[in-house]
């Protein structure tokens, strides 16, 4: 199921940065999920940040006024009655 993968996403995204997951659904049907960080995250942390995020069909990574936010989208289904392994 589709939201056991976005919810699964969140839930590590969290832990790893120790701040809260927002999930937003997408127009096409995909979701995205971020997480802001204020200040500098701490550089042992990059690598279980990445590790989460490398489950996404896309991710990145945005700097505005001293806040990180992290981010990552999944792509809906191609076929809506089936989940891609």
């Amino acid at each position: 199921m589709r939201s056991t993968r976005v919810f699964d996403l969140a839930s590590g995204l969290a832990a790893a940065t120790g701040a809260e997951a927002r999930i937003i659904q997408l127009p096409n049907g995909g979701y995205r999920v971020e997480a802001e960080l204020q200040g500098d995250p701490d550089p042992r942390d990059h690598l279980t940040v990445l590790d989460v995020l490398a489950g996404a069909d896309r991710y990145g990574h945005r700097y505005r006024a001293g806040v990180h936010t992290v981010w990552a989208e999944l792509d809906p289904p191609s076929d809506p009655l089936q989940e891609p392994p």
